[in-house]
């Protein structure tokens, strides 16, 4: 009879063989990505008893492909990681010839392929896990990934108790196991390509949609819409536009057109979304509409994009028309604030959040 301590241990050296064999065999997957035509899925494999059986568990998780000539949060996150593993790169979110050289270079350090393309690969090797009490600029990283989802933190490269506190939201809303720890998997959801499953979510999931609608209102702010309007709406000249800059957002952002208000009333906006079963008048999320006044087929009231939303309950949003321009409110309290006369009625937020 064999030792039950040793039958144990020959039973983990079979586990955790059978786990690398099925990760060497696992074929790869590819997916679309937006930073770039295709990324590579990255497959993990943990093995894990229950019952006296063993099973394998696979998830793939989806990664941005980013190469010169890109921009945006990504590329900043992405320049942050580098110069924390010690490939100073300026942080200004263009990937240019000078990040190119230092992902090179981090990649041959690391014997990977020395592309210049940050992609599945490389971003694993990139995404150190951070814990509270950490500082430097891949806390810096987190906090620009934090940000982006609607939170409101400072980006000072400090782990404190905010980051924390952020951290474990997104984690919650990604499905990822809230320790506020930013391991591998907390990663890979971060900076999931939009319009694929984070890992550990079905391919229903909405949180790259919201992301995507946060950041697409975020840069707009400061545009104006000249006399007879150009951008959000053909002609301006009499109509107020901040229903047809919400709507034009969401459509921008890649919600279905038929998903999208069509109306240029803003109470109507939230007509629209009572009669499709999107409306709600509590618990506002970074993409929703948020709607002044109530909802009915009548002018007046106002619209904008939900971007950020605070542990006191507290909301930031960008409106269009607002000051003739698209302008960022911060700290709007939806019990009092009144915007044209008009109180919060609720919030309508994109089909299947």
């Amino acid at each position: 009879m064999i030792p039950s301590r040793s039958l144990s241990r020959a039973l983990s050296r079979a586990v955790v063989t059978a786990a690398l064999t099925g990760a060497m065999l696992a074929p790869a997957a590819a997916v679309t990505s937006f930073a770039a035509p295709a990324s590579t899925a990255r497959t993990v494999t943990a093995a894990a008893p229950a019952a006296g059986t063993v099973r394998i568990a696979t998830v793939a998780a989806s990664w941005p492909a980013l190469r010169q000539g890109a921009r945006g949060v990504d590329v900043s996150t992405a320049q942050d990681l580098l110069a924390a593993a010690g490939r100073p790169v300026s942080t200004d979110g263009v990937f240019g010839p000078a990040t190119t050289r230092a992902v090179k270079d981090f990649q041959k350090s690391r014997r990977l392929t020395a592309d210049g393309v940050v992609g599945a690969r490389t971003w694993t090797a990139l995404a150190v896990t951070l814990r509270p009490g950490g500082e430097g600029r891949a806390v810096r990283a987190l906090q620009r990934q934090l940000v982006q989802e609607g939170h409101r933190l400072a980006v000072d490269g400090v782990f404190g108790a905010g980051t924390g506190s952020a951290l474990r939201a997104a984690q919650r809303a990604h499905g990822v196991s809230a320790d506020g720890v930013a391991g591998p998997r907390t990663w890979a959801a971060l900076l999931a390509a939009p319009g694929t499953p984070a890992p550990g979510r079905p391919s229903g999931d909405v949180s790259a949609l919201r992301k995507r609608i946060v950041a697409t209102a975020r840069g707009q702010v400061g545009v104006a819409e000249p006399s007879g309007c150009r951008t959000y709406l053909r002609d301006c000249a009499r109509t107020a536009w901040c229903a047809a800059f919400v709507s034009w957002t969401w459509r921008k952002a890649g919600v279905p057109s038929a998903a999208v208000p069509k109306t240029l009333v803003a109470r109507a906006v939230g007509l629209w979304g009572q009669r499709n079963g999107l409306f709600h008048r509590t618990h506002p999320k970074p993409g929703d509409i948020v709607v002044w006044g109530t909802p009915a087929a009548r002018t007046g009231g106002h619209v904008g994009i939900v971007v950020a939303v605070h542990a006191d309950g507290r909301i930031d949003t960008v409106d269009g028309n607002y000051g003739n321009k698209v302008a960022l409110r911060k700290n709007i309290d939806p019990r009092t604030a009144r915007t044209r006369s008009h109180l919060i009625s609720g919030y309508v937020s994109p089909r299947g959040a």
